[in-house]
């Protein structure tokens, strides 16, 4: 009997990205004059976007009794803080305000979190803070989750940038330092729910102690990845091979060598893991073998991620037949044992292997109905974020 097979892709849960909204109204020494420029951080932006698949909810004062909020970002062209009056952020939004002034030293680019103020009622403030997310929203030392209203990143002024988003070309590589500093607004040496994964000189974070082997070593104070020589592996992007081992880019110095743009890896997408993120990586699975005594397939792993491949043979069952493939952040492999002997419908399925979890307590706490007060956050920016390391 003629054997066929289609390959396709699937996941788990069907999550649709979120958007991470670039604001280019403090852009005030105007760094952002020309489309290449935008063009490259807007796809820093999108590719952190269709990466998180988390369900941010909208902050919008008029929706809430007695609302009002100051969203408190660092002003991206002169360091200052801003107060932007009853800013209303979409759902499944994050928006960074972003622009350049001229930094201390040989730092590059500073980055993270808003802060804000607000007055009303407990619910309201759980809507700022958590947005949805119970591990979010209850006081710094207990959090597990970050779901911040957005931030704000600076770039030196003073600096010669190389924009090409694929290209080393004479500057810095704009591309690895927008990377990596949104990184940071994203909560990687900025967010409570980091920072209480760091223990000592080690970050203990699950998915991060996973994709590393072990607990990965963290600069002095956690606002980085630290350690000599820590290398991870390529999460293909910006047309750098998937699996290639190269620094870390939550690291605080640059690497930049002139030859090289590093892109994010495994690790730091694992940080993002830890601060409490949904990350679901594309699934691309390929076939090597399709044949009536073979089918093998390949796709790009993570190290953070279990997967399995499903087999149905009449696309309504995929009964869940095929052992687990532990992701090792490379191209991985599976060979059918046994191929139908008509036709066979194979998918490719991938689950978080491990990450942070809101307990009952934390719900309860989040939910909690409080009289009417007013209360605030500070922006968390990193310090002394990556130099240039030469």
């Amino acid at each position: 009997m003629k054997f066929s097979t289609l390959a396709f892709i699937a996941l788990t849960q069907q999550l649709t990205a979120i958007t991470v909204q670039i604001d280019y109204s403090y852009d005030t020494n105007n760094f952002f004059n020309t489309q290449e420029k935008k063009d490259a951080i807007e796809s820093v932006a999108e590719f952190f976007g269709d990466l998180i698949k988390d369900n941010l909810l909208r902050i919008d004062a008029a929706e809430f009794p007695q609302a009002s909020w100051t969203a408190m970002p660092s002003h991206p062209s002169t360091g200052a803080s801003l107060s932007i009056a009853n800013l209303v952020v979409p759902e499944d939004t994050i928006i960074v305000y972003v622009g350049s002034r001229i930094l201390p030293g040989s730092t590059l680019g500073t980055g993270g979190p808003g802060g804000w103020s607000g007055s009303g009622f407990t619910p309201w403030f759980d809507r700022i803070q958590g947005r949805g997310s119970a591990g979010a929203a209850v006081a710094s030392a207990s959090r597990t989750d970050h779901s911040p209203w957005g931030g704000s990143i600076s770039f030196d002024a003073d600096s010669t940038w190389n924009f090409s988003q694929s290209q080393n070309l004479p500057g810095f590589e704009f591309i690895s330092v927008a990377l990596h500093e949104m990184g940071h607004v994203l909560g990687i040496g900025t967010a409570p729910s980091w920072n209480n994964k760091v223990s000592g000189a080690v970050f203990t974070g699950a998915a991060s102690t996973r994709s590393n082997g072990t607990a990965p070593p963290v600069q002095p104070g956690g606002g980085h990845f630290g350690g000599t020589g820590l290398v991870s592996e390529v999460f293909g992007s910006f047309g750098r091979t998937h699996g290639v081992l190269r620094p870390v880019l939550m690291l605080p110095s640059s690497t930049d060598d002139g030859t090289n743009l590093d892109v994010a890896s495994d690790l730091d997408l694992a940080g993002l893991i830890d601060c409490g993120w949904e990350i679901s990586p594309p699934l691309e699975l390929s076939a090597t073998a399709l044949q009536p005594s073979a089918a093998a397939f390949t796709w790009k792993s993570s190290s953070f991620l279990d997967y399995k491949v499903d087999r149905s043979t009449d696309l309504q069952f995929f009964p869940d037949g095929s052992s687990v493939v532990a992701g090792n952040g490379t191209i991985q492999t599976w060979t059918d044992p046994a191929p139908p002997a008509s036709n066979g419908f194979y998918r490719l399925r991938a689950t978080q292997a491990a990450g942070p979890a809101a307990s009952a307590a934390l719900a309860a706490a989040a939910s909690a109905i409080s009289s009417f007060s007013t209360i605030s956050e500070p922006a968390r920016i990193a310090i002394g974020c990556y130099g240039n390391g030469h």
